[in-house]
C-alpha cells in the first residue's frame, strides 16, 4: 500500500488541478463506499482492483493491497500517457490477472574472476531490479542457482546461504553465507513490500562448492543429513522465503532422496516456507510422491519450449514428442495435485540482443494456458547465464546502465502486464521504450527486429537445449548441410539436430525440395516463406531514422541492435533460399538452381560481414553454454569469418558429386530457378471453424469437423491431423470427407479414435498448385487444443 501511494504521488502532477486520488482495499468502509456506489464489480481473484469515482475522489480499490498497488500503477500510468484527459473516468476501470503466476527466474550467478563486490550483494541493483518487477506486474522473484560461468554447473544453493548443525564448516565461509543470508533476507523485504513472493530453487544437492572442487562431503548419508539439516536453517532464518525449491534431474538419486532431505527440513522449521520443484529428469510418479510429502501447494516448474523462447506457442509433436522432460509430458493430464507453472526458457534464444515483440509476447502468454490446470510462467530473462553489470559494450560511452537486465527491461514488462492482462494495449510498451531511448520512433523497428530471432529458431535448429543452439551467435553448420534431409549430423558444426524446431508447422529446405521434384505441394509453412516473413523484417528493422535519436545513448544501442538483427535476419532468409535452391539441384542437377544457390549464398555472406562490423561496439564475450562446444569461448561475430569458405566448399563438393541433369521428367518441368525462389505461395481457401464433437476430452471417439472459409479447388485433399495431449506423443493424419459431395464444398468432417485423454487438432489441405495447413502458423497456434480436465 505504501509503494502504491508513492506511485500516486508521483501521478498527481499530470491529474487536473484539485484532484484528489485514493488508494485503499475492499475491507475498508471506504472501499465499501466506493463499490457500493460503483457500476464496476471488483473480481473476486486476488490481486484485482476498481479504480472509480466517488464524489470528486478517484479512488483505487485493490481486492487486497496488492490489488491495490497495480490499480494505482495503472491510474498512474493513464495519467502518464493521457494527461489531465484521463480523469473525471468517464467509466470505471477494472483489472484481474489472467495467470495467477508471473515469475521472473533470474539465476544467481556466481562472481565472475577479478570481480570486485558480488552483485548479489549490491542493494542498488535489487532496488531497481525489484521495482521493475513491480512495475510489471511480477509477483514472483524465481531465482534458481547457483550458477558458475566458468564451468557452467550450477553449485548447490545451499552451500552459500544455509547452515548444518552437523556439518557447520561445509560450504562457504561462516562469513559469507552470514553476508549472503542478511542480502537474501534484505532482497526477500524489498519483493514483499512490493507485492512480491521469493523463491530459491537449488539445481544440485551435493556439497562442492563450485563444481570444479572436490565434494566437502563423499558419503551419502552424510550429504543427507547436511541438505536436511541445511533447508530447514534456510526455511528458519530466511522465514519472508515463499518458496525453497530442488531439482530431482542429474542428480542420479531418487525422489525419494529429496522427501528426506529438502522435504523434511522444510517441513521441520515449520515456517510456513513451501516447496516448489521442476520437472526435469522426473517421472510423474517421482512428483506425486514429492507432492504427497510436501503437500498440494508445491509448485511443479516444466520448459515449455525446450530451453528455447522460439514459436509463441507450445511446439507440438515432431522433435517435441521425443523431448522427454523438454516439455510438458503427462504434468497435465490428471491427476494434478499442485500448481503447475511453464518454465519459458528466453535465455537460450536470446542471449545478447532485446526481444521486445508485442504481437509474440501476446500470442505467447494465450498460448501458456493450453490446459486448465496451467496457473502461469516463470520467465529465464535473456541476461540469465551471463554477468550482471554491463559487460558486452566496447566503451563506456555506451553503457546506459551499470546492469544488463535494463537492456531486458522490455521483456519483464510484456510479459508481466499482459500474463496479468493479455489486452493491454500496444501503446503502453510503445511509451516504456520512448521513456528509456527519449522517443516513439524506434518501436517499430524494434518490433521487426524482435521477430527475426524466434523465427530463425522455429524454422531450423540444431537442437532445443541452450547447449545444442545458439541462433543469434552460431552458424549452425554450412550451407550443404541445410540443405541436408533433417537429423543429419554435421560433422564440423556440432550440430545434432538438424530440423525445424516446430516440423510439424514449418518444412526444411530438403522437404521443399522433395516436394517440387515430386510435384507435390507442400503444406508446411515452406523455408522460402519464412525466408520472406525475415527479408520484410529486416528491412522494417534497418529503416532509416531521424540522426538525432542516434545521440541518446540507448536509442543509439537499440538502433544498432536493430541493424546487426536486420543482417542476421538477412544472413538466414539468403541462406534459407540458398539451401532450398541446392536441394534441388541435388535431386535434379538442374544448373540454373546451382547458381541460384551460389548466389542466394554469396548473399548470406555478405550479410554475416555487415553483422561482423555492425556489432563492433559488443566487445567479445564470453558464451561457455554453446560456443565454447564450436571452438570459440570467447566469441564475437567477426571471428566466424574465416569459416564462411565453409559453404562455398560444400556447394562445389556437391556439384561434383551430383554432376549434369538429366533433362527428362519433373526435372526438367520445375520453372527457372529464380522464378521458384520468389515465387509467391498463393492464398489459400483459409479456416473458418474447426470443430470438435463431443467437446470432452474423455470421449473415446470425436467427430472432427473443418469448415473452409471458401471452397478448396476440385480435387484438393482434405486431412484432419491430431494428436493426444500429451506432449510425448506425435501427429496422425487421418481422410477427411466433404460433407455435401457436391463440387465445392466447404465443410469436411472425419472420426478420430482418440483414446480419451485429449488432444490436439489442425488441418491440412492438399491441393495440385499448393497446400496449407490450418490454423496458419504465421497468425496463431497451429493447433487447437482440447484439454484433459483439471479439479
Amino acid at each position: 500500500m505504501a509503494h502504491g501511494n508513492c506511485v500516486l504521488i508521483r501521478a498527481r502532477s499530470a491529474a487536473p488541478g484539485g484532484s484528489d486520488l485514493q488508494l485503499t482495499t475492499a475491507d475498508t468502509s471506504l472501499g465499501q463506499r466506493a463499490l457500493a456506489q460503483s457500476a464496476a464489480t471488483l473480481d473476486p481473484r486476488p490481486e484485482s482492483f476498481v479504480i472509480t469515482t466517488l464524489g470528486s475522489t478517484t479512488i483505487v480499490v485493490g481486492r487486497d493491497p496488492v490489488g491495490a498497488m497495480y490499480g494505482a500503477q495503472e491510474l498512474a500510468e493513464r495519467l502518464d500517457l493521457d494527461g489531465a484527459a484521463a480523469l473525471p473516468l468517464a467509466t470505471a476501470i477494472t483489472g484481474a490477472p489472467a495467470l495467477s503466476v508471473r515469475a521472473a527466474n533470474p539465476f544467481l550467478v556466481l562472481p565472475e574472476p577479478g570481480e570486485a563486490s558480488w552483485w548479489f550483494l549490491d542493494r542498488a541493483f535489487w532496488a531497481e531490479y525489484i521495482d521493475l518487477l513491480a512495475r510489471a506486474r511480477i509477483n514472483f522473484l524465481d531465482m534458481h542457482g547457483m550458477y558458475n560461468l566458468g564451468n557452467t554447473i550450477f553449485p548447490n544453493a545451499l552451500l552459500y546461504f544455509a547452515t548444518s548443525a552437523t556439518y557447520p564448516e561445509v560450504g562457504a565461509s561462516a562469513a559469507d553465507r552470514e553476508r549472503n543470508l542478511a542480502m537474501l533476507n534484505e532482497v526477500i523485504r524489498l519483493a514483499t513490500a512490493r507485492g512480491i513472493h521469493v523463491g530459491l530453487m537449488s539445481y544440485r544437492a551435493d556439497t562442492t562448492l563450485t563444481g570444479d572442487d572436490p565434494q566437502a562431503l563423499s558419503d551419502d548419508d552424510a550429504t543427507k543429513t547436511y541438505v536436511r539439516e541445511a533447508a530447514e536453517d534456510l526455511a528458519r532464518r530466511a522465514p519472508g522465503l515463499w518458496r525453497l525449491g530442488f531439482r530431482i534431474g542429474e542428480s542420479a538419486r531418487a525422489a525419494s532422496w529429496y522427501e528426506d532431505t529438502f522435504v523434511a527440513g522444510v517441513r521441520a522449521a515449520g515456517t510456513g516456507v513451501r516447496l516448489s520443484t521442476r520437472t526435469w529428469g522426473a517421472t510423474k510418479s517421482d512428483i506425486l510422491g514429492i507432492v504427497a510429502a510436501a503437500g498440494n501447494d508445491t509448485i511443479v516448474e516444466a520448459k515449455f519450449n525446450g530451453e528455447h523462447l522460439g514459436a509463441p506457442y507450445a511446439v507440438a509433436g515432431g522433435l517435441f514428442s521425443v523431448a522427454g522432460a523438454y516439455s510438458y509430458q503427462d504434468f497435465l493430464n490428471p491427476p494434478t495435485p499442485y500448481h503447475f507453472v511453464f518454465q519459458l526458457r528466453a535465455g537460450g534464444t536470446h542471449r545478447i540482443f532485446r526481444y521486445a515483440s508485442y504481437s509474440r509476447t501476446q500470442r505467447t502468454v494465450r498460448a501458456l494456458v493450453l490446459s486448465p490446470a496451467v496457473e502461469g510462467f516463470t520467465l529465464e530473462p535473456a541476461h540469465a547465464y551471463y554477468p550482471a553489470r554491463d559487460y558486452y559494450h566496447a566503451i563506456a560511452g555506451d553503457m546506459f546502465s551499470t546492469w544488463t537486465f535494463r537492456r531486458d527491461e522490455l521483456s519483464y514488462l510484456l510479459f508481466g502486464r499482459l500474463g496479468y492482462d493479455p489486452a493491454t494495449p500496444e501503446r503502453v510498451f510503445r511509451r516504456a521504450l520512448a521513456t528509456r531511448v527519449g522517443t516513439d520512433a524506434l518501436w517499430d523497428k524494434l518490433q521487426a527486429a524482435s521477430d527475426i530471432v524466434p523465427w530463425m529458431q522455429t524454422a531450423h535448429t540444431c537442437g532445443i537445449d541452450s547447449r545444442d543452439a545458439a541462433p543469434e551467435l552460431e552458424l549452425a553448420g554450412d550451407v550443404g548441410y541445410w540443405a541436408s534431409p533433417q537429423h543429419t549430423q554435421a560433422p564440423n558444426s556440432a550440430c545434432d539436430q538438424h530440423e525445424a524446431m516446430d516440423s510439424f508447422a514449418i518444412a526444411l529446405p530438403a522437404d521443399l525440395a522433395d516436394d517440387a521434384v515430386a510435384g507435390r505441394p507442400t503444406t508446411r509453412l515452406s523455408p522460402l516463406a519464412v525466408a520472406a516473413l525475415l527479408t520484410e523484417d529486416a528491412a522494417r528493422a534497418n529503416a532509416a531514422v531521424d540522426d538525432k535519436d542516434s545521440q541518446q545513448v540507448e536509442a543509439r544501442d537499440v538502433i544498432r541492435e536493430c541493424r546487426a538483427l536486420a543482417d542476421l535476419g538477412t544472413y538466414f532468409a539468403h541462406k534459407l533460399r540458398a539451401a532450398s535452391s541446392l536441394a534441388v539441384y541435388t535431386r535434379t542437377g538442374r544448373a540454373d538452381y546451382l547458381d541460384a544457390a551460389r548466389a542466394e549464398t554469396g548473399a548470406s555472406n555478405d550479410a554475416r560481414r555487415a553483422l561482423a562490423a555492425d556489432t563492433n561496439y559488443i566487445r567479445s564475450f564470453d558464451d561457455h553454454l554453446r560456443m565454447s562446444m564450436l571452438g570459440l569461448p570467447s566469441f564475437h561475430w567477426s571471428l566466424q569469418l574465416p569459416r564462411l569458405d565453409e559453404d562455398r566448399a560444400a556447394i562445389d563438393v556437391l556439384a561434383l558429386a551430383v554432376g549434369s541433369a538429366d533433362a527428362s521428367g519433373t526435372a526438367a518441368s520445375l520453372p527457372p530457378a529464380g522464378a521458384w525462389l520468389d515465387g509467391a505461395r498463393p492464398s489459400g481457401p483459409g479456416l473458418a471453424a474447426l470443430a470438435i464433437s463431443p467437446a470432452d476430452p474423455s470421449a473415446p471417439t470425436w467427430t472432427v469437423s473443418a469448415t473452409l472459409a471458401r471452397p478448396a479447388s476440385a480435387g484438393a485433399e482434405v486431412r484432419i491431423l491430431w494428436k493426444p495431449f500429451r506432449s510425448d506423443a506425435d501427429w496422425t493424419a487421418v481422410a477427411a470427407t466433404p460433407v455435401a459431395a457436391a463440387t465445392g464444398a466447404t465443410s469436411y468432417v472425419a472420426q478420430i479414435a482418440g483414446g480419451g485423454q485429449g488432444g490436439m487438432f489442425a488441418v491440412e489441405v492438399a491441393a495440385d498448385a499448393a497446400g496449407w495447413r490450418y490454423p496458419d502458423v504465421t497468425l496463431e497456434t497451429p493447433y487447437q487444443v482440447l484439454a484433459p480436465p483439471s479439479p
